[in-house]
Protein backbone atom coordinates (compact mmCIF):
# COMPACT_ATOMS: atom_id res chain seq x y z
CA UNK A 1 0.00 0.00 0.00
CA UNK A 2 1.65 3.35 -0.73
CA UNK A 3 1.36 6.07 2.02
CA UNK A 4 -0.30 8.93 0.36
CA UNK A 5 1.73 12.17 -0.56
CA UNK A 6 1.27 15.52 0.71
CA UNK A 7 0.13 18.26 -1.87
CA UNK A 8 2.78 20.50 -1.32
CA UNK A 9 5.18 17.86 -1.63
CA UNK A 10 3.76 16.59 -5.01
CA UNK A 11 4.02 19.74 -6.55
CA UNK A 12 7.11 20.49 -5.42
CA UNK A 13 8.13 16.68 -7.21
CA UNK A 14 6.87 17.89 -9.95
CA UNK A 15 8.09 21.03 -10.32
CA UNK A 16 11.50 19.80 -10.35
CA UNK A 17 10.68 17.62 -13.37
CA UNK A 18 9.23 20.46 -15.20
CA UNK A 19 11.04 23.12 -17.63
CA UNK A 20 9.49 25.77 -19.36
CA UNK A 21 8.37 25.36 -23.03
CA UNK A 22 10.90 25.90 -25.18
CA UNK A 23 10.94 29.65 -26.03
CA UNK A 24 10.23 30.33 -30.19
CA UNK A 25 10.37 33.73 -31.84
CA UNK A 26 7.07 35.16 -32.87
CA UNK A 27 5.33 38.65 -33.59
CA UNK A 28 3.37 40.55 -31.13
CA UNK A 29 0.27 39.63 -32.00
CA UNK A 30 0.66 36.02 -32.29
CA UNK A 31 2.56 36.34 -28.66
CA UNK A 32 -0.99 37.68 -26.72
CA UNK A 33 -1.89 35.32 -24.35
CA UNK A 34 1.95 34.08 -24.05
CA UNK A 35 4.59 34.64 -21.84
CA UNK A 36 7.18 36.62 -22.63
CA UNK A 37 10.59 34.93 -22.40
CA UNK A 38 13.18 37.53 -22.32
CA UNK A 39 12.29 41.28 -21.43
CA UNK A 40 10.58 43.34 -24.27
CA UNK A 41 11.56 46.41 -24.68
CA UNK A 42 10.45 49.51 -27.03
CA UNK A 43 12.69 49.94 -29.84
CA UNK A 44 11.68 53.51 -30.93
CA UNK A 45 10.55 56.48 -28.88
CA UNK A 46 6.67 57.26 -29.81
CA UNK A 47 6.60 59.99 -30.83
CA UNK A 48 9.63 59.74 -32.60
CA UNK A 49 9.84 63.44 -33.06
CA UNK A 50 8.10 66.10 -31.39
CA UNK A 51 4.42 66.35 -32.32
CA UNK A 52 1.04 68.48 -32.17
CA UNK A 53 -1.30 66.60 -30.01
CA UNK A 54 -4.32 69.05 -31.52
CA UNK A 55 -4.94 70.66 -34.80
CA UNK A 56 -3.40 74.21 -34.73
CA UNK A 57 -0.68 76.68 -35.64
CA UNK A 58 3.31 75.27 -34.57
CA UNK A 59 5.02 78.77 -33.24
CA UNK A 60 8.11 79.96 -32.03
CA UNK A 61 7.14 81.02 -28.28
CA UNK A 62 9.47 83.77 -28.09
CA UNK A 63 7.85 85.51 -31.11
CA UNK A 64 4.36 85.72 -29.09
CA UNK A 65 5.51 86.61 -26.13
CA UNK A 66 4.08 90.47 -25.84
CA UNK A 67 0.99 89.54 -27.61
CA UNK A 68 -1.66 91.58 -26.11
CA UNK A 69 -5.89 92.15 -26.47
CA UNK A 70 -4.21 95.90 -27.60
CA UNK A 71 -1.27 94.85 -29.21
CA UNK A 72 -1.81 91.56 -31.45
CA UNK A 73 0.52 89.21 -33.15
CA UNK A 74 0.51 88.96 -36.40
CA UNK A 75 2.99 85.36 -38.35
CA UNK A 76 2.69 84.49 -41.43
CA UNK A 77 2.00 80.98 -41.86
CA UNK A 78 4.18 78.42 -44.47
CA UNK A 79 2.51 75.69 -45.26
CA UNK A 80 0.82 72.47 -43.69
CA UNK A 81 2.16 69.37 -41.77
CA UNK A 82 0.35 65.95 -41.36
CA UNK A 83 1.07 63.15 -39.11
CA UNK A 84 2.38 61.48 -41.96
CA UNK A 85 5.02 64.43 -42.73
CA UNK A 86 8.73 63.91 -42.41
CA UNK A 87 11.72 66.51 -42.18
CA UNK A 88 10.07 69.58 -42.48
CA UNK A 89 12.25 72.62 -42.60
CA UNK A 90 13.07 74.89 -39.60
CA UNK A 91 10.74 77.16 -38.49
CA UNK A 92 11.50 80.78 -39.25
CA UNK A 93 11.23 83.70 -37.08
CA UNK A 94 7.87 86.15 -37.01
CA UNK A 95 6.13 82.70 -39.20
CA UNK A 96 4.04 79.78 -37.97
CA UNK A 97 3.16 76.72 -39.72
CA UNK A 98 -0.21 74.44 -40.15
CA UNK A 99 0.13 71.72 -37.99
CA UNK A 100 -3.12 68.95 -37.60
CA UNK A 101 -3.25 66.33 -35.07
CA UNK A 102 0.20 63.94 -34.77
CA UNK A 103 2.14 66.11 -37.25
CA UNK A 104 5.93 67.20 -36.18
CA UNK A 105 6.62 69.87 -34.88
CA UNK A 106 9.33 71.94 -36.80
CA UNK A 107 12.45 72.34 -35.53
CA UNK A 108 12.30 75.86 -33.86
CA UNK A 109 9.24 75.66 -32.89
CA UNK A 110 8.29 74.76 -29.42
CA UNK A 111 5.00 75.50 -28.72
CA UNK A 112 1.24 74.91 -30.57
CA UNK A 113 -2.01 77.07 -31.07
CA UNK A 114 -5.19 75.56 -30.93
CA UNK A 115 -6.76 76.88 -34.27
CA UNK A 116 -9.88 78.38 -32.22
CA UNK A 117 -7.63 80.19 -29.79
CA UNK A 118 -6.43 82.51 -33.15
CA UNK A 119 -7.62 84.23 -36.23
CA UNK A 120 -6.52 83.08 -39.60
CA UNK A 121 -6.84 85.54 -42.54
CA UNK A 122 -4.78 85.68 -45.91
CA UNK A 123 -2.37 83.49 -44.87
CA UNK A 124 -1.62 84.55 -41.42
CA UNK A 125 -2.68 83.73 -37.92
CA UNK A 126 -3.18 86.77 -35.22
CA UNK A 127 -3.31 86.25 -31.16
CA UNK A 128 -3.73 88.74 -28.49
CA UNK A 129 -2.30 85.93 -26.56
CA UNK A 130 1.48 84.63 -25.73
CA UNK A 131 1.80 81.06 -25.21
CA UNK A 132 4.50 78.78 -23.39
CA UNK A 133 6.89 76.77 -24.48
CA UNK A 134 5.74 73.13 -24.65
CA UNK A 135 1.96 74.03 -25.21
CA UNK A 136 0.20 71.25 -26.87
CA UNK A 137 3.38 69.65 -27.92
CA UNK A 138 4.08 66.39 -27.24
CA UNK A 139 7.84 65.62 -26.73
CA UNK A 140 9.95 62.90 -28.59
CA UNK A 141 9.88 59.95 -26.81
CA UNK A 142 6.86 62.09 -24.55
CA UNK A 143 4.55 58.18 -24.71
CA UNK A 144 6.99 55.68 -24.40
CA UNK A 145 10.84 56.09 -24.71
CA UNK A 146 13.05 53.94 -26.61
CA UNK A 147 14.56 50.78 -24.34
CA UNK A 148 11.50 51.24 -21.61
CA UNK A 149 10.40 47.87 -20.88
CA UNK A 150 7.37 47.16 -21.99
CA UNK A 151 6.65 43.20 -20.81
CA UNK A 152 9.23 41.59 -18.20
CA UNK A 153 10.07 38.20 -19.00
CA UNK A 154 7.90 35.75 -17.03
CA UNK A 155 4.46 38.00 -17.66
CA UNK A 156 1.56 37.48 -19.69
CA UNK A 157 1.39 39.44 -23.16
CA UNK A 158 -1.57 41.57 -23.41
CA UNK A 159 -3.46 42.79 -26.24
CA UNK A 160 -2.34 46.16 -25.28
CA UNK A 161 0.96 45.35 -24.82
CA UNK A 162 0.94 43.59 -28.48
CA UNK A 163 0.45 47.56 -29.90
CA UNK A 164 2.82 49.08 -27.96
CA UNK A 165 5.14 46.93 -28.91
CA UNK A 166 4.01 47.00 -32.67
CA UNK A 167 4.17 50.47 -32.63
CA UNK A 168 7.22 51.07 -31.35
CA UNK A 169 8.90 48.83 -34.10
CA UNK A 170 9.03 45.45 -32.02
CA UNK A 171 8.72 42.61 -34.84
CA UNK A 172 9.48 40.08 -33.21
CA UNK A 173 9.47 38.72 -29.39
CA UNK A 174 10.95 35.65 -27.40
CA UNK A 175 7.96 33.63 -25.60
CA UNK A 176 7.13 30.36 -24.31
CA UNK A 177 4.51 28.19 -26.41
CA UNK A 178 1.64 26.85 -24.68
CA UNK A 179 1.84 23.43 -23.10
CA UNK A 180 0.01 21.00 -25.23
CA UNK A 181 -2.48 18.45 -23.67
CA UNK A 182 -4.56 15.24 -24.41
CA UNK A 183 -7.33 14.56 -22.25
CA UNK A 184 -8.76 10.65 -22.53
CA UNK A 185 -11.65 9.73 -20.46
CA UNK A 186 -11.53 5.87 -19.17
CA UNK A 187 -14.69 3.44 -19.43
CA UNK A 188 -16.76 1.28 -21.40
CA UNK A 189 -19.53 3.53 -20.24
CA UNK A 190 -18.77 6.61 -21.78
CA UNK A 191 -19.68 8.54 -25.01
CA UNK A 192 -18.13 11.55 -26.23
CA UNK A 193 -19.56 14.42 -25.75
CA UNK A 194 -22.16 15.39 -28.45
CA UNK A 195 -22.13 11.91 -29.41
CA UNK A 196 -25.37 10.10 -29.26
CA UNK A 197 -25.48 8.99 -25.92
CA UNK A 198 -28.77 6.65 -25.98
CA UNK A 199 -26.80 4.21 -28.16
CA UNK A 200 -26.86 0.71 -26.28
CA UNK A 201 -23.01 -1.06 -25.57
CA UNK A 202 -25.05 -4.18 -24.33
CA UNK A 203 -28.53 -4.94 -23.96
CA UNK A 204 -29.58 -3.53 -20.36
CA UNK A 205 -26.59 -0.69 -20.70
CA UNK A 206 -26.48 2.75 -21.83
CA UNK A 207 -23.65 5.15 -22.98
CA UNK A 208 -23.44 8.24 -20.33
CA UNK A 209 -21.77 11.37 -21.54
CA UNK A 210 -17.65 11.96 -20.49
CA UNK A 211 -18.35 15.41 -18.82
CA UNK A 212 -14.37 15.27 -17.35
CA UNK A 213 -13.66 15.82 -20.59
CA UNK A 214 -15.27 19.23 -20.97
CA UNK A 215 -14.27 19.99 -17.83
CA UNK A 216 -10.45 19.36 -17.69
CA UNK A 217 -10.58 21.07 -20.99
CA UNK A 218 -11.97 24.51 -19.78
CA UNK A 219 -9.92 24.11 -16.73
CA UNK A 220 -6.59 23.67 -18.86
CA UNK A 221 -7.64 26.53 -21.56
CA UNK A 222 -8.29 28.80 -18.77
CA UNK A 223 -5.20 28.15 -17.29
CA UNK A 224 -3.48 28.75 -20.88
CA UNK A 225 -2.68 25.93 -22.33
CA UNK A 226 -4.09 23.90 -25.48
CA UNK A 227 -5.78 20.57 -25.67
CA UNK A 228 -4.82 18.69 -28.72
CA UNK A 229 -7.24 16.05 -28.73
CA UNK A 230 -9.59 14.84 -26.21
CA UNK A 231 -11.63 10.83 -26.44
CA UNK A 232 -12.64 8.05 -25.00
CA UNK A 233 -10.98 4.88 -24.09
CA UNK A 234 -12.68 2.09 -23.05
CA UNK A 235 -12.16 -0.14 -20.54
CA UNK A 236 -9.08 -2.29 -22.77
CA UNK A 237 -5.89 -1.94 -20.99
CA UNK A 238 -4.35 -3.24 -24.06
CA UNK A 239 -5.53 0.04 -25.75
CA UNK A 240 -4.50 2.17 -23.34
CA UNK A 241 -0.90 0.61 -22.77
CA UNK A 242 -0.93 1.35 -26.77
CA UNK A 243 -2.00 5.13 -26.54
CA UNK A 244 0.36 5.92 -23.64
CA UNK A 245 3.59 4.39 -25.74
CA UNK A 246 3.33 6.27 -27.86
CA UNK A 247 6.28 8.17 -29.57
CA UNK A 248 4.91 12.11 -29.99
CA UNK A 249 3.33 12.86 -26.94
CA UNK A 250 2.50 16.16 -26.15
CA UNK A 251 3.99 17.54 -22.25
CA UNK A 252 0.70 16.80 -20.30
CA UNK A 253 -1.38 13.41 -20.79
CA UNK A 254 -4.52 13.53 -19.06
CA UNK A 255 -6.74 10.33 -17.63
CA UNK A 256 -9.97 10.48 -15.85
CA UNK A 257 -11.15 7.19 -14.24
CA UNK A 258 -9.54 3.81 -13.48
CA UNK A 259 -7.89 5.09 -10.59
CA UNK A 260 -9.98 3.29 -7.85
CA UNK A 261 -9.25 -0.71 -6.58
CA UNK A 262 -11.47 -2.68 -8.96
CA UNK A 263 -10.85 -4.80 -11.71
CA UNK A 264 -11.41 -1.95 -14.01
CA UNK A 265 -8.78 0.49 -12.48
CA UNK A 266 -5.78 -0.80 -14.35
CA UNK A 267 -4.35 3.00 -15.40
CA UNK A 268 -1.67 3.34 -12.99
CA UNK A 269 -0.61 -0.06 -14.41
CA UNK A 270 -0.73 0.56 -17.64
CA UNK A 271 1.22 3.53 -17.60
CA UNK A 272 3.83 1.66 -16.09
CA UNK A 273 3.98 -1.29 -18.74
CA UNK A 274 4.21 1.94 -21.25
CA UNK A 275 7.52 3.65 -19.75
CA UNK A 276 6.17 6.03 -17.38
CA UNK A 277 7.99 6.25 -14.02
CA UNK A 278 6.10 7.02 -11.04
CA UNK A 279 6.16 10.57 -9.33
CA UNK A 280 3.52 9.37 -6.61
CA UNK A 281 0.84 6.91 -6.53
CA UNK A 282 -1.69 8.60 -3.86
CA UNK A 283 -1.87 12.13 -2.58
CA UNK A 284 -3.33 13.07 0.83
CA UNK A 285 -5.95 15.48 -0.18
CA UNK A 286 -10.13 14.81 -0.64
CA UNK A 287 -11.67 14.29 -3.12
CA UNK A 288 -9.06 13.28 -5.17
CA UNK A 289 -7.03 11.03 -3.13
CA UNK A 290 -6.54 8.15 -6.09
CA UNK A 291 -4.81 10.43 -7.85
CA UNK A 292 -1.64 9.52 -9.35
CA UNK A 293 1.49 11.33 -11.33
CA UNK A 294 4.04 9.76 -13.65
CA UNK A 295 6.45 11.15 -16.23
CA UNK A 296 8.26 9.70 -19.61
CA UNK A 297 10.84 11.94 -21.25
CA UNK A 298 9.20 15.48 -21.17
CA UNK A 299 5.79 14.16 -20.91
CA UNK A 300 3.93 14.03 -17.32
CA UNK A 301 1.06 11.69 -17.33
CA UNK A 302 -1.88 13.08 -14.43
CA UNK A 303 -4.47 9.79 -13.49
CA UNK A 304 -7.47 11.51 -12.23
CA UNK A 305 -10.24 10.11 -9.93
CA UNK A 306 -13.57 9.49 -12.16
CA UNK A 307 -15.99 12.18 -10.31
CA UNK A 308 -15.73 15.22 -11.77
CA UNK A 309 -15.88 16.87 -8.51
CA UNK A 310 -12.39 14.68 -7.58
CA UNK A 311 -11.10 16.01 -11.23
CA UNK A 312 -11.23 19.10 -10.52
CA UNK A 313 -10.16 19.26 -7.04
CA UNK A 314 -6.77 17.91 -7.83
CA UNK A 315 -6.49 20.46 -11.07
CA UNK A 316 -5.96 22.98 -8.71
CA UNK A 317 -4.32 21.62 -6.05
CA UNK A 318 -1.61 19.77 -8.66
CA UNK A 319 -1.60 20.42 -12.22
CA UNK A 320 -2.37 24.33 -12.34
CA UNK A 321 0.95 25.08 -10.76
CA UNK A 322 2.99 22.91 -13.54
CA UNK A 323 0.93 24.42 -16.14
CA UNK A 324 2.14 27.53 -14.75
CA UNK A 325 5.82 26.56 -14.69
CA UNK A 326 5.27 25.19 -18.45
CA UNK A 327 4.22 28.80 -19.20
CA UNK A 328 7.00 29.94 -18.02
CA UNK A 329 4.89 32.08 -15.20
CA UNK A 330 6.10 32.24 -11.59
CA UNK A 331 3.91 30.61 -8.61
CA UNK A 332 0.87 32.30 -7.92
CA UNK A 333 0.34 34.51 -5.18
CA UNK A 334 -1.50 33.16 -2.67
CA UNK A 335 -4.94 34.26 -1.96
CA UNK A 336 -6.71 33.89 0.76
CA UNK A 337 -10.71 34.44 1.61
CA UNK A 338 -13.24 34.97 3.92
CA UNK A 339 -15.65 32.68 4.41
CA UNK A 340 -19.01 33.38 4.53
CA UNK A 341 -20.69 30.34 6.54
CA UNK A 342 -19.25 28.05 9.25
CA UNK A 343 -17.50 25.00 7.75
CA UNK A 344 -16.35 22.25 9.75
CA UNK A 345 -13.48 19.42 7.99
CA UNK A 346 -13.33 16.01 8.71
CA UNK A 347 -10.39 14.76 10.46
CA UNK A 348 -7.62 12.68 8.09
CA UNK A 349 -6.46 14.96 4.99
CA UNK A 350 -6.18 17.95 3.49
CA UNK A 351 -9.80 19.07 1.89
CA UNK A 352 -10.30 21.01 -0.82
CA UNK A 353 -14.00 22.37 -0.49
CA UNK A 354 -15.64 24.08 -3.65
CA UNK A 355 -16.74 27.62 -2.93
CA UNK A 356 -18.13 30.37 -4.75
CA UNK A 357 -15.95 33.66 -4.98
CA UNK A 358 -17.29 36.99 -4.80
CA UNK A 359 -15.80 40.21 -4.40
CA UNK A 360 -18.03 42.61 -1.69
CA UNK A 361 -16.66 45.60 -1.49
CA UNK A 362 -12.37 45.49 -0.97
CA UNK A 363 -12.61 41.69 0.70
CA UNK A 364 -13.15 38.31 -1.41
CA UNK A 365 -15.24 36.24 0.04
CA UNK A 366 -15.89 32.58 -0.15
CA UNK A 367 -19.30 30.57 0.39
CA UNK A 368 -18.91 26.72 0.87
CA UNK A 369 -20.42 24.51 -1.70
CA UNK A 370 -20.26 21.69 0.50
CA UNK A 371 -22.23 19.25 3.06
CA UNK A 372 -25.72 17.50 2.83
CA UNK A 373 -27.58 20.21 1.32
CA UNK A 374 -25.15 20.42 -1.20
CA UNK A 375 -24.83 18.02 -4.17
CA UNK A 376 -21.30 17.59 -5.09
CA UNK A 377 -22.52 18.30 -8.76
CA UNK A 378 -24.65 20.44 -8.13
CA UNK A 379 -21.96 22.28 -6.52
CA UNK A 380 -19.45 22.05 -8.85
CA UNK A 381 -21.47 23.88 -11.44
CA UNK A 382 -20.99 26.72 -8.99
CA UNK A 383 -18.01 26.75 -8.16
CA UNK A 384 -15.54 29.41 -8.89
CA UNK A 385 -12.66 27.56 -7.04
CA UNK A 386 -11.25 26.19 -3.58
CA UNK A 387 -10.71 26.75 -0.21
CA UNK A 388 -8.14 24.18 1.61
CA UNK A 389 -8.89 23.28 4.94
CA UNK A 390 -6.31 21.29 7.04
CA UNK A 391 -7.46 18.23 8.76
CA UNK A 392 -9.92 18.54 11.69
CA UNK A 393 -9.99 22.38 11.10
CA UNK A 394 -13.52 24.56 11.55
CA UNK A 395 -13.92 27.84 10.16
CA UNK A 396 -16.75 30.45 11.29
CA UNK A 397 -18.02 33.60 8.99
CA UNK A 398 -14.84 35.87 8.89
CA UNK A 399 -12.20 33.67 9.19
CA UNK A 400 -9.74 33.76 6.34
CA UNK A 401 -8.30 30.20 4.18
CA UNK A 402 -5.98 29.97 1.30
CA UNK A 403 -8.04 29.46 -1.85
CA UNK A 404 -7.17 28.21 -5.48
CA UNK A 405 -8.87 29.72 -8.57
CA UNK A 406 -8.27 30.81 -11.71
CA UNK A 407 -10.22 33.94 -11.43
CA UNK A 408 -7.31 36.17 -10.50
Amino acid sequence: MHTPISRKDAVQKLLRRTCATEKRSVAPMEGVGLTAALDVAALSDVPEHACSVRDGYAVRSQDVAQAKPMAPVRLAVKGCLRAESADPDSLAPGTAVRVLTGGPVPPGADAVYAEEDVREEEGHIQTTDPVRSGWFVRAQGGEIAAGTVIVPAGETITPQAAAVMTRTRVDSILVHPRPRVRLMALGSELAKPGLDQTERIAPGTVRFPADNLVLQRGLFEAAGAIVEQTGVIPDDRDRLVSVLSGADLPEILVTTGGTGNSERDFAYEAALEAGFEPVFKRIDIRPGRNMFAAARNNTLLFGLPGPPAAGHACFYAVILPVVRKLRGLPASATRTAKFTQSINARPGSEWLVQCRLEIQGSTLTATPLAGKTVPPMHGLAQAHGLAILQSGQTLIPGDETEILTTLF
